[in-house]
């Protein structure tokens, strides 16, 4: 897939690819949350605007030719084929063995298994992932006082830690993208934006009010966060806990402020129905 030598062929089959497996990641962790595939295949569809240059303001674009193009869809694809892989592994891990989903021990035992991976011992983010997954996947069984939210705020903390690993894997070709620096790269960012199913996001502003929480940033099991991890991700990228102030990212070509807006990004919109969705358009 990731090998596809057409970069617009090859952008709509990673945004595919990520539907698919966000869908069968759901049916192991469950769909009260969305997964980082739910996400993945958005953000995927919107490098497809920049690939084929749709997001590019016309005035601009025979200054920067085909560079934020190709930039865009060698981090799209390098992205897929660095994430993909152990959501494969995992997935796999736990339809070959689904009784481990209610039974600790097993499911510990397929976790440890997994971070012994080349592409997850690699990574610090990527091992916690895939360990609140694993935290996620069983309390989604888990009819106990507080399971609920204790598996919402596992899912926030293994879709940041995701979040946080794939954006290092990207920040060269976000630096290859944003043309310029500084004053540059600012002005850049404020034609980005991430087209979701019913609104559009800037991204040099604040998480907005989900539309489809009416009028609450947060779900009510992220309105308050009590799992340490999630705290401590919330602060490694400079965000308050209470609220989305500071969240906006004006110049995106910075990781902390990429990660900083994806947090809220993340927090705010987990629950939302629509994220499922694959996206429409010629990514369809």
């Amino acid at each position: 897939m990731v090998r596809l030598p057409d970069p617009v062929a090859r952008n709509r089959a990673i945004t595919r690819g990520y539907h698919d497996l966000a869908t069968a990641m759901a049916a192991i962790v469950g769909r009260s949350d969305a997964n980082w595939l739910c996400f993945g295949q958005w953000a995927s569809a919107e490098a497809g605007r920049a690939i084929r240059r749709e997001s590019i303001p016309p005035l601009f674009r025979h200054l920067v030719g085909d560079a934020v193009s190709d930039a865009v869809a060698a981090g799209n694809a390098a992205v897929f084929g660095d994430v993909a892989p152990p959501f494969v592994s995992f997935i796999r891990a736990f339809r070959d063995e689904p009784a481990a989903a209610r039974e600790q021990s097993r499911a510990k035992a397929i976790l440890e298994r997994l971070c012994q991976q080349p592409d997850m011992a690699a990574s610090a983010d990527m091992r916690r992932a895939f360990a609140a997954y694993t935290d996620a996947l069983l309390l989604a069984r888990d009819e106990s006082p507080g399971a609920v939210k204790r598996h919402t705020e596992r899912m926030l903390v293994a879709n940041v830690s995701v979040g946080a690993h794939e954006q290092e894997v990207a920040d060269p070709y976000v630096r290859r993208a944003i043309p310029g620096r500084w004053v540059a790269a600012v002005f850049a960012t404020a034609y980005l934006g991430l087209h979701l199913e019913n609104e559009t996001l800037s991204l040099n502003r604040d998480v907005p009010l989900p539309a489809y929480l009416g009028g609450r940033q947060f779900p009510d099991d992220l309105a308050l966060i009590a799992d340490p991890e999630a705290i401590d991700l919330a602060r490694r990228f400079g965000q308050d806990v209470s609220s989305t102030r500071d969240s906006d990212a004006p110049d995106w070509e910075i990781y902390a402020e990429r990660m900083g807006y994806i947090f809220n990004l993340l927090r705010a919109y987990q629950q939302d129905p629509a994220i499922f969705d694959m996206p429409g358009g010629p990514d369809a």
